[in-house]
């Protein structure tokens, strides 16, 4: 047989010519349809060896029987196949020659089409099923197997096998397009005949080189190749089609829903390339592909959401606090195991319900406060109140109360929130609060008990003193009695400012210190203010600070010291105004110095070098740095003294 396989069509019937021509014309690329009226002309065809099948009906075969039982004798290797006008008769085929095939007027020229691609292009014994000859019989096919498609190996196998079954296409293939990657990966697996690489991925875009698939990607439109030989442009496999001896070739955009999917490519051998119809056929063929690629990204989206959402479930329901959604009304939507052990509700109980059955009204307006400025605020994504539950048994359990914003849904917008019990923090508050009381009535003691009668001791040696003149004695006491002064006064300091600083103003730093100076008896010693600029504190306990570090520089170095006060800047602990932003201040003499044993222990409350007093005036210059959230650090000043640094000064109160 030629490798195109010539069917001839012969009836004294024109219509009925027509009607064996038309499906045959489709059945089968690789096979050309001769149709005639004419005995001569049939016998000619036959006798020029190219005809490979021939197709009459039953009336011609009764009214020429001479003739064609001459050409069955003549040429006994050329099937011959009777069509009878009754109905289909499976049971008549027998051999390779049909002797009579019943064929009604439209459903069964599938079976006629069929039995001709056997005889001719398949060859005799062949088990494969006949291959429908009507484009609708094909789609219907198809779509029938694309049903139940879940994965590329299903869509592989009901698009390109039923398109290459029987030899209708030469290859066929479905591509994946990455548009991340920007290639196409083609799916081609069992499909793929001999010949034909698979391992191959195809580049598109403007770094490619010129192709088919770029062009039609771009302008998601169909594109045919109408002779391989001479197109100019590069597609899949062009070389292995051409040594597989194609003609033409076909590809599709698999567009569903304005999003592309991907490529379906066809070939043939046919020297005619595509009809019309086999073009629009493959259209559809393409749409309904695309439309299953759809389906499966949606199922796959929908899947990994779910499986997100699991995880979220479940992340939800292991966390200890308690977790909840609300609608725009306030209404419960969700609520995890967390909250509903708080409360002691069932998830019924609670769901559906407003939240006022958790909250009193107070709270409730604080959450409307709460949200309504979220809404009004583009930078802030969530809140946190400290609220009360009321819990299902009567019970108050304090939360604090973390509060977003659900994404807008038209004109409603809910919130989500997490409830942390924080029944053991108030303890501490209210533990605290009684702390900071016993000190308050300590400090009270200590002002006005210890101070009264030592204000009396002062009195009565200042009147010793006018009556008997000035003993060293006397003197020993006034030392005596100014250094409990100054012990009471750092008592008082360290009990009234050693709590947390929870408001701040901004001051000077050289009005300040130089306020500071003032209250400190400073003999011949002098102060340089170096550089000040604003800084966020409390005045009263940074007065204090100033104040015995001034005592400090005094008592422990020359009459004549020189103390200096300046700002740091942010890079290495310079002075402020070399680089940068300030971050700090120091203070410092031009004393001794500290030995470096001493600095590290300089900030205990039970260290001095003095005989005279129990040295807490620097702890209490440290717990009122770390009131303030500083830091401070003794070192050495330039001319060997001591330099006290303080970090992580703010420049402007809270």
């Amino acid at each position: 047989m030629n490798s195109e396989n010539t069917v001839l069509c012969l009836s004294r019937d024109a219509d009925v010519v027509e009607r064996f021509a038309s499906p045959l014309r489709w059945s089968h690329p690789r096979i050309s349809v001769c149709a005639t009226t004419r005995l001569d002309e049939a016998g000619a065809e036959i006798e020029s060896g190219t005809v490979d099948c021939v197709i009459a009906d039953q009336m011609t075969i009764e009214t020429e029987s001479e003739v064609l039982g001459a050409i069955r004798e003549q040429y006994p290797s050329i099937p011959l196949i009777v069509v009878s006008s009754t109905d289909l008769d499976g049971n008549s085929v027998v051999s390779e020659v049909v002797d009579f095939l019943d064929l009604d007027e439209e459903s069964d020229k599938t079976a006629l089409a069929g039995w001709v691609a056997n005889a001719v292009v398949r060859g005799p014994g062949s088990t494969a099923r006949p291959v429908g000859s009507s484009p609708e019989d094909m789609v219907h096919d198809i779509k029938r197997l694309l049903v139940d498609a879940s994965s590329p190996m299903d869509i592989e196998h009901a698009v390109c096998n039923q398109l290459t079954d029987g030899g209708r296409y030469t290859f066929a293939w479905v591509g994946e397009y990455d548009a991340g990657e920007r290639q196409v990966v083609p799916w081609v697996m069992s499909t793929a005949p001999d010949g034909w690489p698979t391992s191959r991925t195809f580049s598109v875009g403007p770094n490619a080189p010129e192709n088919v698939l770029d062009e039609l990607l771009r302008r998601r439109q169909s594109k045919i190749v109408t002779d391989i030989d001479s197109c100019p442009a590069s597609f899949p496999w062009r070389s292995a089609a051409l040594e597989q001896g194609c003609h033409a070739a076909a590809f599709f955009p698999l567009v569903e829903n304005n999003d592309l999917h991907g490529v379906l490519g066809v070939y043939t051998e046919s020297s005619d390339g595509f009809s019309d119809i086999e073009l629009d056929v493959l259209e559809e063929i393409a749409g309904t592909t695309a439309h299953v690629l759809d389906s499966i990204a949606v199922r796959g989206e929908i899947d990994q959401q779910q499986r997100v959402l699991e995880r979220y479930e479940r992340l939800v329901e292991t966390v200890g606090d308690g977790m909840y959604a609300l609608d725009a009304g306030g209404h419960f939507m969700t609520v995890n195991n967390g909250l509903l052990e708080m409360t002691g509700y069932s998830r019924e109980g609670l769901l559906g319900e407003h939240v006022s059955i958790l909250l009193d009204e107070d709270d409730i307006e604080r959450r409307r406060e709460t949200v309504a400025r979220l809404e009004g605020t583009a930078d802030q994504e969530k809140e946190a109140i400290e609220i009360t539950i009321n819990c299902k048994d009567g019970a108050t359990i304090p939360c604090e109360n973390q509060i977003a914003l659900l994404p807008r849904c038209d004109s409603h917008r809910g919130t989500v929130g997490v409830l942390r019990d924080i029944t053991e923090r108030k303890k501490r508050e209210r533990e605290l609060e009684r702390q900071n009381e016993r000190l308050e009535a300590f400090a009270r003691i200590v002002s006005h008990d210890l101070r009264n009668p030592l204000s009396v001791a002062q009195g009565y040696v200042d009147l010793a003193t006018e009556q008997v003149g000035e003993l060293e004695s006397l003197d020993n006491v006034r030392a005596g009695l100014d250094r409990m002064e100054d012990i009471i006064g750092d008592v008082l300091a360290l009990a009234r400012h050693g709590q947390t600083v929870t408001e701040t103003e901004q001051l000077h730093l050289d009005d300040v210190a130089s306020d500071a100076w003032s209250n400190v008896a400073t003999q011949q010693a002098r102060i340089e203010i170096e550089t000040s600029e604003p800084i966020a504190a409390d005045r009263s306990r940074l007065l204090r600070s100033f104040e015995n570090l001034f005592r400090n520089s005094i008592q422990h170095g020359r009459a004549d010291v020189t103390i200096r006060v300046g700002m740091l800047s942010d890079v290495g602990g310079g002075v402020s105004g070399e680089s940068g932003r300030s971050t700090g201040f120091y203070v410092e003499d031009d004393g001794p110095g500290m030995p470096e044993e001493i600095r590290e222990n300089a900030f205990d409350s039970s260290f001095t070098t003095s005989d005279e007093g129990l040295g807490i005036g620097l702890w209490v210059v440290r717990e009122i740095a770390s009131a303030h959230g500083w830091t401070v650090n003794v070192t050495e000043s330039d001319s060997g003294g001591a330099r006290f640094e303080f970090h992580d000064v703010r420049a402007h109160p809270e």
